[in-house]
């Protein structure tokens, strides 16, 4: 199939590399903009522009797609358009372009957790699964008819950014399957039951500020879900700490919330919570570097 590829950041690689090896056409890839880095000052491309930079796939990056991108991507005369992680809203008049539509791999079991952080999200409220649907794109978000679906586990202690990793190759090899089913004409749309609807929102980097009243479990859960951004962090003397990674341990419950329990090198380094306690295994200070705790507490305090 002739595709057009839209995909910005890490999760959309896995998906551009599928189609590139399963010899399909890729006529062009669409990424966001190249910006500077978290310091500000270097620009960085992503790694779907690397990708199709070096296998010579001409790229586009629109600061709006929706009237800067219309005419060149209906001049390509696409079969099919791939949406994965791309980060603009497609209008209609986009979506329709192709030939046989545009689909997307979205990050979530659909019809639930749609929107923009369907992965950290899962982690943030417990949740012991999760999985990957290919969908159509409609122009409500995350609402399109269902393709294909598969499920899996979510692994004790995975953190946002290694289960999002696993669900970027998940999506590749599910999107490899519709591309094939969709060019027999063999796949059967399935439409979702917007009553069963659930939506996640944009993270903002003071949701990840830790409030120790919480039970330890929902403070654990946060940690991960932030993880590798934007990272929970706690407040001491001002300065900002931030925690990679924690653990649930049982506390005597008339120790008050917030308390340090304990701070050593050799036990461990334990915060009480709400409910329980969390053993705190990595963190970093402001201005070093990621340490376990046992680094962290040689010559300093929490």
């Amino acid at each position: 199939m002739k595709i057009i590829f839209l995909g910005s950041s890490d999760f959309s690689v896995p998906s551009l590399k599928r189609i590139i090896e399963d010899g399909h056409e890729v006529l062009a890839v669409v990424c966001q903009p190249d910006r500077p880095n978290a310091r500000g000052n270097k620009i960085e491309i992503s790694g779907v522009k690397k990708l199709a930079l070096e296998k010579e796939i001409p790229v586009y990056q629109f600061n709006k797609i929706r009237t800067e991108g219309v005419d060149i991507i209906k001049n390509l005369n696409a079969d099919l358009m791939v949406v994965v992680s791309y980060g603009q809203i497609l209008s209609q008049e986009l979506i329709d372009l192709p030939k046989l539509g545009t689909i997307n791999v979205h990050g979530s079991l659909l019809p639930k957790y749609r929107g923009a952080s369907p992965i950290a999200s899962v982690i943030l409220n417990g949740e012991e699964k999760t999985g990957i649907t290919i969908m159509r794109i409609a122009q409500e978000v995350d609402a399109g008819n269902m393709l294909l679906k598969e499920e899996t586990k979510i692994l004790e202690n995975e953190t946002c950014g290694e289960l999002s990793q696993r669900l970027s190759e998940i999506g590749a090899n599910l999107l490899s399957k519709a591309l094939v089913e969709l060019e027999k004409g063999t796949l059967v749309e399935e439409v979702q039951n917007h009553k069963e609807a659930t939506f996640t929102k944009m993270i903002k980097k003071e949701d990840a500020l830790i409030n120790f009243n919480e039970d330890a479990k929902t403070i654990v859960n946060k940690i991960r879900a932030f993880n590798p951004s934007p990272v929970a962090f706690t407040q001491r003397n001002g300065e900002k700490i931030k925690i990679y990674q924690a653990e649930v341990v049982s506390a005597n419950e008339n120790i008050a919330a917030g308390e340090v329990v304990l701070q050593s090198s050799k036990e461990g380094l334990v915060v009480k919570c709400g409910k329980d306690a969390i053993k705190i295994l990595k963190l970093q200070a402001p201005g070093g570097k990621v340490l376990d705790y046992k680094n962290y507490l040689n010559g300093r305090k929490f």
